[in-house]
């Protein structure tokens, strides 16, 4: 059996004409009443009515019109002659001839045209026959969703069944023909005619790829049950071999989950290659949420290479797997996580992979205010970590955090104290296996907000929000502490006022230092919208850091100057900056500048971005509808380091009143291997309306490539 699988939601019909003619609006009658309207009517024993003349029969949301009806009282069955017309408030039928016998929702319709009005569709057949309330069959017909006169697609077959109870449509020896010319034969397919899912086939993906050949992909869509489905994804590559891909997801009242698997024999790669994963999430008594993620990949070259599998891995080094428990309420939250990795480089030096946590568990308390503004809170826990050819072993550590928050509305006043105890029980440590480690923090975040009208109608409100924060850490030797999860944070402006310039647990940086902010936000004095906010901020430095990752002390007396900027000029328009200024250098050491509009169809995207010796790349991309009809794409992502392309793309999508197409060509570069090697393909996807929706994987590659971008169809 072969089926088309529906969207989930209903096909756009828009770029249509309108129908060739206007549904009607049923008056209002009882189920057992009947409207009949005639020049003449005849009786001859009381049970049956001839009707001539301009005859009009309406009956619970049915009308018929023709030159001749015979109406028969008793069984509500109807034989009509001459000119016939039909209605409801889904179809519409011309005949010559039918016969409708009501009492049992049976009928016959002989050489009718017909139209349905939720498909968009018509066409017209040698006879059709109302079998039940539910069902209906058509014999020797031509079915079309294009407009009236227009043969961009139709198909032809000696017999069609609907069945609005299970909304699909069936169709034997049918042929397909693009225009006029047959296209494709089928001894039996169905498709939908209404909403619900059903199983069959999405539209394919036909392209051609530098390193995979030809490429042909065919999602086969499963409706297994209510709550299970299942999306075969058989993918040809003349360079590879043959590929299977399956998504399988389920869903129960508690349950939720989904299992992905991929395998081919690649006779390029002259090996195996593989996919699994399985995510599963459960709801427990008592508010316990889990959580289950395992992955395997079989190289480390699998998503580059097969990027249509697994999207969210690209440039992943290391795929995580964990099973975690998760309890949140309003004073206590609690985790438990098992969590490890799987390195696809195996050349990774062993001291770049990450640790594994075979358990951790981790407590928060966050009680209510024992006294008013003073605020406490608590978080514990603890993880054994592993790792080969590593220091491995336990860690504990209890943070508690005592805060007096006396901020109002036009000021922030917020003293804290915070406490980190620490415990390790470590193996094959060089130093000491047993380490200690208690320290004490203390932090003052102050600001004040001054506010103004500004505008030449009084239309802005900007603020001006200096700030000040005040860090002290004092020093402790952590070099004989292992880094198990521990790194610098990134550079930002909030970040400037954290107490800590570590993520993770392992270090606890030294401070004795000063955090100065200056921030300046514009409003909409009528809907409040922000429309601009500028961050400028500096650490100054009173002491030398010298608990750092590689034993190494930072003697600079005061931080790199960080600013950033988001403006809102105007709906759905974003510009943000970000500038990282090295005044001792007199240099930039981070530059990023991103434009983002998305509105009416339209997304366009610019950004650069700059990174010391480590990286430098531009992009631009667009997604512009020429009318509603053309809609071109382009992406252009050039490293300026390598003076190599990251990612380039070129596409075009057009949509008539019942076919759309896409055809998208992209060329792409390995950052693992520094934009060395690019690979070059081109993609089509076709959908006809009505039969079948368009796939997911150039939709897929198109908003992760061009933030904004939404498909048409």
């Amino acid at each position: 059996m072969l089926a088309f699988k529906p969207g989930f939601t209903a096909e756009d019909w828009s770029l249509c004409r309108i129908p060739s003619f206007n549904f009607i609006e049923f008056e209002e009658l009882a189920a057992d009443e009947t409207l009949i309207e005639a020049l003449s009517i005849v009786s001859e024993d009381n049970e049956s009515i001839r009707l001539t003349g301009d005859v009009s029969v309406t009956r619970a949301e049915q009308k018929i019109s023709a030159d001749d009806i015979l109406y028969d009282k008793p069984t509500a069955s109807i034989e009509a002659n001459g000119n016939v017309v039909f209605t409801n408030a889904d179809y519409r039928l011309q005949s010559p001839r039918i016969e409708l016998d009501n009492q049992n929702d049976r009928g016959l319709f002989e050489q009718p045209r017909f139209e349905l009005q939720n498909r968009h569709a018509r066409g017209q057949a040698d006879k059709i026959e109302r079998l039940d309330q539910y069902r209906t069959r058509f014999e020797d017909l031509t079915y079309s969703a294009c407009d009236p006169d227009d043969r961009d697609w139709h198909l032809r077959a000696s017999e069609l069944e609907f069945d609005y109870e299970s909304g699909l449509g069936s169709t034997w020896h049918t042929t397909f023909y693009l225009q006029e010319v047959p296209f494709l034969y089928l001894p039996y397919f169905q498709f939908p005619i209404d909403d619900r899912r059903m199983s069959g086939i999405l539209a394919p993906t036909i392209g051609y790829d530098e390193a995979d050949g030809n490429t042909v992909i065919v999602p086969i869509y499963w409706n297994i049950a209510a709550n299970h489905d299942m999306t075969i994804t058989p993918a040809f590559y003349s360079k590879r071999s043959l590929q299977l891909n399956t998504e399988n997801r389920y869903l129960f009242k508690t349950q939720r989950g989904q299992l992905d698997l991929s395998y081919l024999d690649d006779e390029d790669f002259d090996d195996t290659r593989w996919f699994k994963q399985w995510q599963h999430q459960s709801s427990f008594a008592y508010d316990v949420k889990g959580d289950l993620l395992l992955a395997e990949v079989s190289d480390e070259d699998f998503f580059d290479d097969f990027g249509n599998v697994a999207a969210t891995y690209k440039n992943t080094r290391h795929l995580e797997r964990h099973v975690s428990f998760v309890r949140n309420g309003e004073v206590w939250s609690s985790e438990l996580q098992w969590q490890n990795y799987q390195t696809i480089d195996l050349d990774t030096a062993i001291e770049d992979r990450p640790y594994n946590r075979l358990p951790s568990l981790a407590i928060d308390a966050t009680p209510e205010s024992w006294i008013e503004n003073v605020n406490t809170s608590a978080h514990f826990e603890w993880a054994d970590f592993d790792r080969d050819n590593s220091v491995t072993g336990r860690r504990s550590n209890l943070t508690t955090t005592m805060s007096w928050d006396a901020s109002q509305s036009w000021y922030i006043f917020k003293p804290e104290l915070q406490l980190a105890f620490s415990d390790y029980e470590l193996e094959d440590n060089p130093g000491d296996n047993t380490i200690e480690r208690a320290l004490p923090t203390l932090s003052v975040d102050t600001g004040l907000t001054f506010e103004r009208l500004t505008g030449s109608r009084n239309q802005w409100l900007q603020t001006l929000e200096p700030r000040l924060y005040f860090l002290h850490t004092p020093f402790e030797d952590q070099d004989e502490i292992p880094d198990f999860d521990t790194s610098l944070s990134s550079r930002t402006y909030n970040n400037l006022f954290t107490n800590n310039r570590f993520t993770g647990a392992d270090r606890i940086g030294d401070a004795n230092q000063v955090t100065f902010g200056l921030a300046s936000r514009v409003f909409d004095n009528d809907d409040g919208s922000e429309l601009l906010n500028m961050r400028l901020g500096q650490i100054f430095y009173f002491k030398d850091r010298r608990v750092s990752l590689d034993g190494t002390r930072d003697e600079e007396p005061k931080s790199d100057v960080i600013s950033e900027l988001d403006i809102w000029p105007a709906q759905g328009l974003k510009i943000a900056a970000r500038l990282v200024y090295d005044q001792d250098q007199s240099e930039l050491n981070d530059k990023d500048l991103s434009i983002n509009y998305a509105n009416n169809g339209i997304a366009a995207n610019f950004g650069y971005y700059f990174t010391d010796e480590e990286l430098e790349q531009a992009l631009a991309s667009i997604a512009y509808p020429i009318n509603e009809r053309w809609t071109v794409i382009a992406k252009y992502h050039r490293s300026l380091l390598f003076e190599k392309p990251v990612e380039n793309l070129l596409g075009l999508n057009y949509e008539s009143c019942c076919w759309g197409l896409k055809i998208l060509a992209g060329q792409t570069g390995d950052e693992a291997d520094d934009f060395a090697e690019t690979d070059t393909s081109i993609y089509f996807e076709m959908t006809f309306k009505g039969l079948s929706q368009a796939g997911q994987d150039v939709d897929a590659q198109l908003r992760g490539a061009i933030p904004g971008y939404e498909p048409s169809f």
